[in-house]
């Protein structure tokens, strides 16, 4: 008998990731669209306003879910410490508990992969 074969998503099966400063271009793109906020806003040395701060944590989240990129790497390309990364990676996990939050979280997710129709 042959062994049942490994399901593989299209998307896995796809050219390998680009680089973390290609990854985070792309992220900070499609953020500052969807929060209506500036590049530099989200680049802002400290926290910032409300809305900048809480779009730079979708940011970050997704680059370390969307791409496994290290929470060091992440702190690295956003100039923050990894442990403000992990910080903000559990508090979007958290706010993902409202269900509205959670599709504009999982839209990005799908956009930012390049999963969305008509690409």
């Amino acid at each position: 008998m042959l062994p049942t074969p490994v399901s593989v998503s299209p998307s896995r099966l796809a050219a390998p990731s680009p680089d973390p400063e290609t990854i985070h271009s792309r992220v900070a793109a499609y953020v500052i669209a969807d929060f209506g906020i500036t590049a530099d806003e989200l680049a802002f040395g400290t926290r910032g306003s409300p809305r900048a701060s809480l779009a730079r944590q979708v940011a970050m989240y997704l680059c370390h879910v969307g791409f496994a990129l290290s929470f060091e790497g992440i702190g690295r390309l956003f100039h923050r410490d990894r442990t403000t990364v992990a910080y903000a990676c559990r508090m979007i996990e958290e706010r993902r508990e409202d269900v509205g939050f959670d599709r504009r979280i999982a839209a990005l997710e799908r956009v930012v992969a390049g999963t969305e129709c008509g690409r």
